[in-house]
């Protein structure tokens, strides 16, 4: 399927809340979109930046026991080729592992993946706004979440360090904050 079959059938995407079913499928788009081979071909990649992976089973299993957290995904024709986490925190929900199927990007998946989950997320809990953390020098991400109406704030935070991932960059990497309020 070309490109502009996709983005035509793009209104056939099915949104559903992760089973553990599905778990290994998610570990693999969040790791091929961030950092596998063909992640260079994503503009979301990662991989000019750390190698390594992003997430394994064991963490995804980890947040779908968190009480105030859930994974949404979405199918194209019965695949999986996004996924994305909500989670309520201090009346503010937290996006992230937000991830596209590479061959998937650029077709409009994760605009509506990001708003499905926003309006689901805004029906499930009483919450202020949506924070995330991007990468700060990923502008091409932020500039994505500036366009769905998140503001960059001044708020950093440190890029964690893993036995999952190595740097591949002398730049000091941290995540820029990003917010959203929630209109009701």
């Amino acid at each position: 399927m070309n490109f502009y079959e996709k983005e035509q059938n793009m209104q056939n995407l099915k949104f559903s809340i992760l089973k553990k079913d599905d778990i290994n499928a998610v570990v693999e788009i969040i790791n091929k979109a961030y950092r596998g081979e063909i992640s260079g071909k994503a503009w979301t990649s990662e991989g000019k930046i750390l190698s390594g992976i992003r997430v394994n089973e064991d963490m995804i299993k980890e947040i779908l026991e968190e009480k105030n957290s859930k994974i949404y995904i979405t199918k194209f024709e019965d695949k999986i080729v996004g996924t994305i986490q909500a989670k309520l925190e201090n009346n503010s929900i937290y996006i992230g592992l937000f991830a596209v199927n590479p061959y998937f990007q650029g077709s409009g998946v994760g605009k509506k993946l990001l708003e499905f989950t926003e309006k689901s997320s805004m029906k499930l809990y009483n919450a202020d706004k949506f924070i995330m953390q991007v990468i700060s020098i990923r502008t091409d991400l932020i500039e994505f979440y500036k366009r769905r109406g998140y503001k960059v704030t001044n708020s950093f935070l440190e890029f964690p360090k893993s036995e999952l991932w190595d740097f591949r960059t002398n730049e000091e990497l941290k995540f820029v904050v990003l917010e959203k309020d929630i209109l009701r």
